[in-house]
C-alpha cells in the first residue's frame, strides 16, 4: 500500500508517494443531484510507475483508494504545509 501525502491547501498538486515516486493529483468540481458540488479526484503516476485512480467525493485521512484495476492501493494522508 502506498501512502499519498495530500496537501489540503491545494486542489491540484504534485504528490510524493511513500516509495519516493511522484504523481499528479487533480480535483475538479462537478455538479451533483442536490445542487451541491462534489470533487472528482484524478491521480496519475509520473513515469507510469503505478496505476492511477479516479475518486469522487471528499478525501479523508486514512482512507484507502484502489487503482483502476486494483493493481495498487493508496492510503490518503492529509497534511497542511
Amino acid at each position: 500500500m502506498l501512502k499519498l501525502n495530500v496537501n489540503t491547501n491545494f486542489v491540484n498538486q504534485e504528490i510524493t508517494l511513500s516509495d519516493k515516486s511522484t504523481g499528479q493529483l487533480s480535483g475538479v468540481r462537478i455538479p451533483s443531484t442536490m445542487g451541491q458540488q462534489d470533487v472528482q479526484w484524478t491521480f496519475i503516476s509520473t513515469g507510469r510507475k503505478h496505476e492511477g485512480f479516479v475518486f469522487t467525493g471528499q478525501l479523508s485521512d486514512g482512507q484507502v483508494i484502489n487503482s483502476f484495476n486494483n493493481e495498487d492501493q493508496y492510503k490518503i494522508h492529509l497534511m497542511n504545509k
